[in-house]
């Protein structure tokens, strides 16, 4: 195994943890997305003050990284949905699917929700 597989590995065993305590404890959304955000920017400072690592593009990194941890957010979102309004075989609008991803991406950037 190379470093930068070791390194996403780790990375998404965290997100593994910290989304099962967000599930377990029903925490607010603001809390997972602004601690997705102090791992990434964890990740990107491990990299950045590690010579040896420079090699690995940061960017592309926290990029997968990221996207693991929205979709995996993204996904437990649509069980909740499915399991408070039971769908009659139809499958959740990309509608909510494109609400969700843009509440993410705002809380991850912003810190708070959209207003």
């Amino acid at each position: 195994m190379n470093c930068i597989d070791a390194i996403e590995g780790s990375f998404k065993c965290l997100i593994n943890r910290f989304h099962q305590a967000y599930m377990d404890e029903s925490l607010d959304d603001t809390i997972y997305v602004r601690n997705i955000r102090s791992l990434i920017e964890g990740l990107d400072d491990f990299i950045q003050h590690n010579k040896e690592l420079q090699l690995i593009d940061p960017k592309i990194l926290k990029s997968v990284i990221y996207g693991y941890a929205r979709d995996k957010w993204l996904k437990s979102i649509r069980d909740l949905i499915s399991k408070e309004h039971p769908p009659a075989g139809k499958t959740i609008a990309a509608e909510s699917d494109e609400y969700y991803l843009y509440y993410f991406d705002y809380i991850y950037h912003h810190g708070m929700y959209p207003r």
